[in-house]
């Protein structure tokens, strides 16, 4: 995953370094291919980003499944995942309608 990321940031750099290069030598052609790159690049980053917060979701609801009234912290030490990204993904199952309110581990 962080290679994919990194790949599509450096995507998104690369594209943005040519699209100045040429627009400042009046070639729009290469400067539309190098900004179609920058739009690849983002839109590669954003579905990374994306199906990690599936991952991270899935593994949050399966940890609390087995064990619903696990603090934040000690899931996140479990997960491997920081505090903010395991309390994120408790709100966005909640909002889903996946998790209970209740069921969702306390501070």
């Amino acid at each position: 995953m962080t290679r994919l990321l990194i790949g599509s940031a450096l995507l998104s750099a690369a594209g943005a370094v040519t699209a100045v290069v040429a627009s400042v030598q009046d070639n729009y052609a290469a400067c539309s291919v190098a900004l179609f790159a920058v739009a690849s690049g983002g839109i590669g980053a954003y579905l990374v980003s994306r199906h990690q917060d599936a991952a991270n979701d899935r593994a949050v609801l399966h940890r609390l499944r087995a064990s619903p009234h696990q603090p934040v912290d000690a899931l996140a030490s479990e997960l491997r995942l920081r505090p903010a990204a395991v309390r994120l993904s408790i709100y966005r199952l909640t909002s889903s309608g996946e998790l209970r309110p209740n069921a969702d581990s306390s501070d």
